[in-house]
């Protein structure tokens, strides 16, 4: 998967093209000011630009743009921009696709106009599958594959699922909807075994069966869900990291502010709906970690790892060995 500043830079290059095409001289001020960004960059964006192909099976058909002291100067007309474009049905579809995972609306014009192209083409329930499964991180696109399939199905599915405080289970869940937030990836269902709807992170199930049991899908459910409860209400503890590294972000500890300070060290401020998970996280760090407050949460994360290093270390005079 391309990383976020290969994206950012493709999606700089898609917006200057209408510029490029309408003008044949440009100032680069107002190209970064178009992309939201700078001189520098932007002329960097225009010379790779002239290095693309822009005609139809002729790759030194390539883009007519060349950057000239402070300006960018056009100097043929662009292909793309002077015909139609055409997408066959299957293009249609997964352009269609696409956009409803990101969130387009599926009801907007542009989805509609899509799907009157796509007449014809691969199953588009199976599409989405597999972009869902594109996007899912950390080895979970089979399980967010059999999830939507279950999803569109509508069959119940008996899952293995690890919750936040570290024990595992077992439940039967009808699956709704899966939908990704801040880079993780939910499933909105009901629980068999709670009799209530319930949101899952997908990272946190281990497996995925089903059951053969069809269920009817409720009215009124939210159109664009969000996990539950809300971070911005939630009390907040105050934690010190020995040293930086790549697992401090917002998606490994959600909506955590963190603080980088000159000694190497991290100050974050994360919040918590409860003291399991968060104790079980700071633990994992091994001595790199430290809760400054809340006290009750300091203390849970000492309770969490005496109990870690029996299961790790038992007494032998509790297991009965000598």
């Amino acid at each position: 998967m391309a990383s976020a500043e290969t994206a950012d830079r493709a999606r700089r290059l898609i917006a200057l093209l209408p510029f490029l095409s309408a003008q044949a001289t440009i100032s680069l001020s107002e190209l970064a000011r178009a992309t939201g960004t700078d001189e520098a960059t932007v002329a960097g964006d225009v010379s790779l630009l002239s290095m693309c192909g822009a005609g139809e099976g002729d790759p030194y058909d390539l883009v007519g743009v060349y950057v000239d002291r402070g300006t960018a100067r056009v100097f043929a007309d662009l292909p793309a921009f002077s015909r139609p474009l055409r997408l066959t049905p299957v293009e249609a579809r997964a352009l269609a696709t696409a956009l409803e995972v990101v969130g387009v609306d599926p009801a907007g014009p542009l989805a509609r106009r899509l799907a009157e192209v796509a007449v014809a083409g691969p199953d588009l329930g199976e599409m989405a599958r597999t972009v869902r499964g594109a996007f899912a991180r950390g080895g979970r696109g089979d399980t967010i594959a059999a999830l939507s399939v279950a999803a569109s199905e509508r069959v119940s599915v008996r899952v293995g699922y690890e919750s936040a405080d570290g024990t595992s289970r077992v439940v039967i869940v009808r699956p709704y909807t899966l939908y990704l937030w801040r880079g993780v990836w939910y499933l909105l269902c009901f629980s068999e075994d709670a009799e209530e709807e319930r949101t899952l992170r997908v990272d946190r199930i281990a497996s995925v069966a089903t059951t053969g049991t069809r269920f009817e899908r409720p009215d009124g459910l939210p159109a664009d869900p969000a996990p539950v409860p809300d971070l911005a209400t939630l009390p907040r503890a105050s934690i010190r990291f020995a040293t930086d590294d790549v697992g401090l972000t917002e998606r490994e500890w959600p909506g955590a502010r963190f603080e980088r300070l000159d000694d190497g060290s991290v100050t974050a401020s994360v919040p918590f709906a409860g003291t399991a998970w968060l104790a079980r996280k700071v633990a994992a760090r091994l001595g790199g970690a430290e809760v400054l407050s809340p006290p009750e949460m300091r203390d849970a994360v000492e309770r969490f790892s005496r109990t870690a290093a029996k299961e790790i270390f038992p007494d032998p005079r509790e297991t009965g060995g000598s």
